[in-house]
């Protein structure tokens, strides 16, 4: 009896730390509803982007480590050319915040592939019967390889997406419109965050 517990919380503990697949961002599918209106700029804002995403894995790790990453529709009404890094964001009306590299926010929130190879060591005992010698079967091996294929694919397409996604270098012409997303640091207690064409 003492052995099916112990296999049933291994298992129960094995399943828990496995590597999770990464659910591509469609950023076409992201609502945004609110629309404010700057000096010839229009733009729309959109927070919690993982979580809507159901990327449940990567937006936990956002939170624990005060990290956002934050959805952008953004439309330039001038008559020249509109570069996003001239752009000044802030949380609220008043408090100036600026994008992180997407480089730094992949790295804090990149799920640790290498570590699965931990579970290569893991055996179960196991015999046909009372008086026949036990079996120990590298199960390990199997898990291990499962779990870093599947983190190391989910990482690479989370890169993939925010390099695409990126919205830092970007130029908008006159009358077109862009969206994208930029990664953030502490700004999880921001109500609204506003844009402002800098001076």
């Amino acid at each position: 009896m003492r052995i099916k517990i112990l296999y049933l919380l291994i298992a129960i503990l094995l399943i828990s730390s496995c590597a999770r697949p990464y659910r591509k961002i469609n950023i076409s599918s992201i609502p945004f509803k609110e629309n404010r209106e700057e000096f010839n700029i229009s733009y729309s804002v959109r927070q919690g982007v993982l979580y809507n995403m159901k990327d449940f894995f990567y937006a936990k790790k956002e939170m624990k480590k005060n990290m956002s990453l934050i959805a952008f529709k953004i439309v330039n009404k001038s008559e020249l050319p509109l570069r996003v890094s001239d752009l000044q964001f802030s949380c609220g009306a008043s408090v100036p915040i600026a994008p992180i590299k997407v480089d730094e926010f992949y790295n804090e929130l990149k799920q640790k592939a290498a570590l699965y190879w931990l579970y290569s060591v893991g055996v179960m005992p196991f015999r046909r019967g009372p008086a026949k010698p036990w079996i120990y079967l590298p199960f390990g091996i199997v898990m291990a390889g499962a779990n870093f294929g599947i983190a190391y694919r989910a990482n690479k397409k989370f890169k993939t997406d925010l390099n695409l996604l990126d919205l830092t270098n970007k130029i908008i012409q006159p009358g077109d419109s862009i969206r994208g997303v930029l990664p953030f640091k502490n700004v999880a207690n921001c109500g609204d965050i506003f844009i402002t064409k800098r001076e």
